[in-house]
Order: structure tokens, then C-alpha cells, then sequence
């Protein structure tokens, strides 16, 4: 497998992702107790092309994400009671986990590869960073879902500069706001 250039393999585990009611006191734990961060901040993330459980969607939410090493760990604050993948998922289980991201340079292979396993796809949208992403539930297998993550220059640029950000971080500026 290739290795991007934020050291995680095409293909592999990318990401572990969280949900939360509450982001800036998530944030905060994770810093606190597992060595998580910087994390960088953005609120009222653009999601765009929604589309939920095959119907066009609208939801809101907060994301954060933060490296630990090459992990990165990513939290979701739904914004709204819109149905979504958050609002299901916290309905049945509570804040917990949420999914596990895989690399994709070639997204839609990937896609296809998730649901000839008679994966249900529940999500698809576009980023404004420029990627897209889906949602396959896999909570019976892996006990959470899968986004795939497509890996286009941008997305991985953004994604090498959290990771490098980590590297020898010293603690300040914890919460930062990208551009």
C-alpha cells in the first residue's frame, strides 16, 4: 500500500472519530488525557451534496480534529436534531464512537468495495477543502461505521499539516481555527 504523506497507508485507518454534545469540553479530555493535539476547530463545518440514508439532508455540525502521533482522532458536535448518521448513532448509543476513516485515492473503488460487501451506504456528501466522503455501516463488524475518505492533494495537504502540527507540539494554542 502507498503511504501518504501524513504516514498512514492508502487504504488503511486513518482516523478514529468521536461524537459530542458538548466539542470544546471534548476537546479539552482528550487533550488532558490521551496527549491529543492541537486540535484544529471548525464550526458550522461545510458539508455539501448531503445525502442521508438516500434522501438529500441538510444537518449542521462542529468538527474537530487533532493527531496524536500519525492517529488522528476526529469530534463531531451535531448542531442540530436533523436526522443524520450523529443523531442515529447518539439516539441508540449515547456520545461514544462513531466510525473509523480509510484513505481512498480512488473513492469510488473504494465505495464499491464496502458495498459489495452488502455494507449499507447511509451517507455521501462533498467537503469544501475539496473531497468527498461516504459512510458505510459496519457497527455489526467493527463496531462503528466507515467513511471513506478521499484522498485528493488538498485533503491530504490538510491532513499532513494537523499531523505536523502534533510533532513536538508543547501545549499552546490547544484550540486552534484553520483559514
Amino acid at each position: 500500500m502507498p503511504v501518504l504523506n501524513f504516514g498512514q497507508p492508502d487504504g488503511g485507518v486513518i482516523q478514529t472519530a468521536f461524537i459530542t454534545d458538548d466539542i470544546q469540553k471534548s476537546m479539552a479530555q482528550f487533550t488532558r488525557q490521551l496527549n491529543v493535539g492541537p486540535w484544529f476547530l471548525f464550526e458550522n463545518f461545510e458539508l455539501n451534496d448531503l445525502i442521508y440514508k438516500g434522501q438529500p439532508a441538510d444537518f449542521a455540525v462542529n468538527l474537530a480534529l487533532a493527531n496524536c502521533g500519525h492517529m488522528q482522532f476526529e469530534l463531531i458536535q451535531p448542531l442540530d436534531d436533523k436526522p443524520s448518521p450523529y443523531r442515529e448513532v447518539s439516539r441508540d448509543s449515547g456520545w461514544c464512537f462513531h466510525h473509523h476513516a480509510v484513505a481512498a485515492t480512488d473513492f469510488e473503488h473504494s465505495c464499491a468495495h464496502y458495498a459489495s460487501q452488502g455494507f449499507e451506504k447511509v451517507l455521501t456528501c462533498s467537503v469544501a477543502v475539496g473531497g468527498r466522503a461516504a459512510y458505510f455501516d459496519t457497527r455489526g463488524s467493527v463496531f462503528g461505521m466507515i467513511e471513506v475518505v478521499e484522498m485528493t492533494s488538498a485533503v491530504e495537504r490538510l491532513w499532513t499539516d494537523i499531523r505536523h502540527a502534533a510533532v513536538g507540539w508543547d501545549s499552546s494554542e490547544p484550540v486552534r481555527t484553520p483559514d
